[in-house]
């Protein structure tokens, strides 16, 4: 493969701009122009990237660096474009939808929150308090010898893990709700049966001003501090607003 590039994004961009050795194997990240926009790239002489920790780890580092000052479109790891024309032809076929979401987008990033339940026991005791027949299906199956009780510990564990659901929708729908009036637009990442365990109430993404972000955190406290700790948030550093774009391309 003759000289190529990697593509991490594409951001605003009417000239030749470098952001410095961050690049794969710390190789100079500069922009390569079209008209207003610009892809983020550095040079690779490569098909293919390797999705090693280190690689992965230097795509999110390019990214993170860059929308500290830009609008950033990001692209999917391994996007390479065979040489500078590939590249400049890319921009130019999307042109139009790439400087629609730059403008769209402009002066925003993107951060996701994870709501968590704090004491998993707390919230264990009001679903049982608040659902008199799970302790009357306990009673029961105390009263019985353990070998007997297989199929009704299997029918109290659903009907606890179906109360735990609808708690975990009604509670996250109220926060999640809370929090996209602070954001310039959000999206459900995960409502529902979540990946991250019991005690995880909802993740979502939100589209915030960057000059706002420096007040996320303040805001995620006072809410944990309206709910009487009962929840703790996670939240990210400021990303590229995966969520909020969908840059599908073929070089």
């Amino acid at each position: 493969m003759a000289q190529g590039y990697y593509l991490y994004g594409v951001v605003e961009a009417s000239g030749h701009k470098s952001w410095g050795a961050l690049g794969l194997e710390r190789q100079e990240v500069c922009a390569i122009p079209f008209r207003e926009i610009a892809a983020v790239a550095n040079p690779w002489a490569s098909e293919v990237v390797p999705a090693t920790p280190e690689n992965c780890l230097a795509h999110e580092r390019v990214l993170s660096d860059v929308i500290k000052t830009e609008t950033v479109l990001p692209f999917e790891f391994g996007t390479i474009a065979p040489g500078i024309e590939a590249a400049e032809k890319l921009l130019q076929r999307n042109y139009s939808r790439f400087r629609r979401a730059l403008i769209k987008l402009d002066g925003t990033v993107e951060v996701n929150v994870t709501a968590v339940w704090h004491d998993m026991k707390a919230i264990f005791e009001e679903v049982v308090k608040a659902h008199p027949i799970i302790a009357s299906y306990k009673r029961e199956i105390q009263s019985k010898p353990y070998e007997q009780t297989y199929q009704d510990r299997l029918r109290i564990g659903q009907i606890v893990a179906d109360a735990l659901q609808t708690k975990r929708q009604r509670e996250g729908e109220k926060l999640y709700n809370v929090l996209k009036r602070g954001a310039v637009r959000a999206c459900q990442a995960c409502m529902g049966k979540p990946s991250g365990g019991d005690a995880v109430i909802f993740t979502g993404a939100f589209l915030v001003r960057r000059d706002a972000y420096s007040g996320v955190e303040q805001r995620l406290q006072e809410l944990g501090s309206r709910h009487d700790g009962r929840v703790d948030f996670k939240y990210t550093d400021p990303l590229p607003p995966y969520h909020f774009v969908d840059l599908r391309i073929v070089v």
